[in-house]
């Protein structure tokens, strides 16, 4: 038997060290998860723990939750449905619509649950985001929904997509994360410019024996971010709309796929090598909801 204690959730990788040592339990026959003293926890996160149950679970582990003592952090997790998935208990009504509520869906067969949560998914997105034009507004939804797809087209994983987010009224923060545990950006890159090599070496080059050199994790997920770059030809993760709009209003995107890291924070690039990989890849972005600036796309401004 194992146990965790989570004393609270407030960074990607508050989460994913938690994740780190959840399955880590490959000679347990339980996981104990205290939340009893947790404090704090960014609901969007929780799409990345339940992934990690979900492991553990597929060994024959069997995961126990303590529930938060916290009244509050109790209740936005009923909220988010995340209890209710991993133990025996009710969820609470979304009543303000604040939440992105913790979702699963499979790699495949999944058509109808997939529709019905991007209508869903939609309908928690408007209203929160009314600092962005109607047009911008639709081509942000778009670039998101082009994420979704991109688990469904590049991952494999095993255990299909994760979802979570949540809207912070009071921060002016709408926050969502998706989170796989498939082929990571750098072996889907590296296996595609690898045969792109190959195809297009010279003849001098065949003689020379020259070989393809991997790029790292961070190069690799820099690689995928720009748009007219893809291993399949369906289209890459082309994020730079969506990141200009991140970098102008002071939003966030962090990434993590294998053992790289690459975000944009306070209007800045970051990015590293992790010392832990990460078996997957997430997703985590943060919009600015700012009533007091309005975001609208060039051709708009044109049009006058």
């Amino acid at each position: 038997m194992k146990k965790i204690i989570i004393d609270k959730i407030e960074t990607i990788f508050d989460a994913t060290s938690i994740f780190s040592d959840i399955i880590k339990s490959a000679e347990d026959d339980v996981v104990i998860i205290d939340f009893s003293a947790t404090d704090f926890i960014r609901n969007h996160f929780l799409s990345i723990l339940g992934m990690a149950f979900k492991i553990v679970q597929n060994r024959g582990i069997r995961v126990e939750i303590i529930k938060p003592k916290s009244t509050k952090v109790l209740n936005s997790m009923k909220k988010i449905n995340f209890l209710s998935a991993f133990c025996d208990e009710n969820n609470n009504d979304d009543t303000y619509k604040t939440m992105v509520k913790y979702t699963n869906i499979p790699l495949k067969n999944n058509s109808l649950v997939l529709q019905e949560f991007y209508s869903y998914f939609i309908m928690q997105f408007m209203g929160k985001v009314a600092n962005l034009s109607p047009k911008l507004q639709k081509k942000i939804l778009q670039k998101i929904f082009e994420l979704f797809s991109n688990v469904f087209r590049h991952s494999d994983s095993a255990l299909g997509l994760f979802c979570s987010g949540q809207f912070y009224p009071s921060q002016d923060k709408f926050n969502f994360t998706i989170v796989d545990n498939g082929v990571t950006i750098r072996k889907n890159v590296n296996r595609y410019l690898s045969q792109q090599f190959i195809k297009n070496r010279t003849i001098q080059e065949k003689i020379l024996g020259k070989r393809f050199e991997n790029i790292n994790a961070v190069e690799a997920i820099k690689w995928a971010l720009k748009d007219e770059h893809s291993t399949t030809g369906e289209g890459g993760l082309g994020l730079s709309l969506l990141m200009e709009l991140i970098k102008i209003s002071k939003g966030s995107i962090e990434i993590i796929s294998g053992s790289g890291y690459y975000g944009i924070k306070n209007a800045k690039e970051v990015s590293k090598e992790l010392k832990k990989s990460f078996e997957g890849t997430i997703i985590s972005i943060e919009l600015n909801t700012y009533s007091g600036s309005y975001y609208f796309l060039g051709e708009e401004k044109d049009n006058g």
